[in-house]
């Protein structure tokens, strides 16, 4: 199994995993010529990509996903309530290529597994990928862990979860008082320290590295998420790497 965010930000999130001979977008938040130029940066070709699968319908995260399909005859794996609020945005998708996520997924010795994360979206997921056994637990946009999430998450040998904004940035920052509201809801985004509470409450021996994603960039700072969710590790003396992603690619990680 190897992974690499493409990039995580507001204006755009994607990134890529490969189990054996199967490889995959985890979500087309970029244009589909930014997507393109992203994979060739880490090695990697347009061509090798086996399908899309998406979290959610939010624009920062389907950009590129109607010509990307359409342009390289590329399934996308999309859940029924995510696909009829874009219908229109993305255009015409071949029969072929659209697939509902109502189970999960199975390709060849590859397992994915999807589940509901609250999110003020029609429908949002996260997924579970399982190979050679050894699992990859993703969530972008998460409001707040509830049992299925912390359920979905144990047992990981990668985390990649976002951890969107500090409490003191955004309540002292220039958004009005109902984003504000919107984004600490529990239906909004994870802060550095609910981010790092959830990684304390999952993390078990398995557990050797956590990505954090989806940093604002008017209510954090890469720095500071870091920084915050380091601290609070290292108190529980959870060793792990960790690395925050911001819109830049990052190197391939193999997980061994």
């Amino acid at each position: 199994m190897k992974f690499s965010v493409l990039g995580s930000s507001s204006s755009g999130n994607s990134s890529f995993i490969e189990m054996g001979n199967k490889r995959f977008l985890i979500d087309a938040g970029f244009s589909g010529k930014k997507t393109i130029e992203k994979l060739e940066s880490i090695n990697k070709n347009i061509s090798d990509i086996n399908g899309i699968l998406i979290t959610h319908e939010h624009s920062d995260h389907i950009q590129g996903l109607g010509v990307l399909s359409r342009k390289h005859d590329l399934p996308i794996y999309i859940s029924r309530q995510s696909y009829y609020s874009i219908k229109e945005k993305i255009g015409k998708i071949e029969d072929k290529n659209l697939n509902f996520i109502e189970q999960d997924l199975i390709f060849g010795e590859c397992f994915v597994k999807s589940f509901d994360v609250m999110h003020d979206a029609e429908r949002c997921l996260g997924f579970s990928f399982e190979y050679n056994s050894k699992k990859l637990t993703y969530a972008s946009d998460i409001g707040f862990a509830d049992k299925v999430v912390k359920e979905n998450f144990k047992n990981s040998d990668v985390i990649v979860l976002e951890s969107n904004y500090d409490l003191n940035m955004l309540m002292n920052g220039p958004y009005h008082w109902n984003l504000k509201n919107r984004v600490k809801s529990k239906n909004g985004h994870l802060s550095n320290g609910e981010a790092a509470k959830l990684i304390m409450e999952v993390a078990t021996s398995r557990l050797k590295k956590v990505y954090l994603l989806h940093i604002s960039g008017d209510n954090n700072t890469p720095e500071l998420a870091y920084n915050t969710v380091k601290e609070l590790l290292d108190r529980e003396k959870i060793n792990v790497e960790l690395e925050v992603v911001t819109e830049k690619a990052t190197l391939i990680y193999e997980v061994l």
